[in-house]
């Protein structure tokens, strides 16, 4: 699941400029719609935190920036489109 959310984090670039050739903003909102679907199987798949005693591991740590690139690629395609999205939910 991490390398299926981080090509599609890779992807965010590409869309933005095919949108802005031919303006057509849509595909950033689709695309910001495919990555919700992905990181929420990301995040239901792949446990990001460690779970009580157990130790905080290289793993939990790249899992974490993951979680984080997301919300910044996610906040950057909303600015984009000129939407605000609430800071937490």
């Amino acid at each position: 699941r991490e390398n299926e959310l981080l090509g599609a984090l890779a992807e965010f670039p590409r869309v933005v400029a095919s949108a802005a050739e031919f303006r057509e903003p849509h595909r950033i909102a689709r695309y910001l719609e495919e990555l919700a679907g992905t990181y929420h199987g990301f995040y239901n798949d792949c446990r990001v935190l460690p779970m009580g005693e157990e130790k905080l591991t290289a793993l939990h740590t790249a899992r974490l920036l993951l979680c984080t690139a997301t919300k910044q690629v996610i906040h950057n395609g909303l600015d984009l489109l000129g939407v605000s999205a609430p800071e937490r939910m």
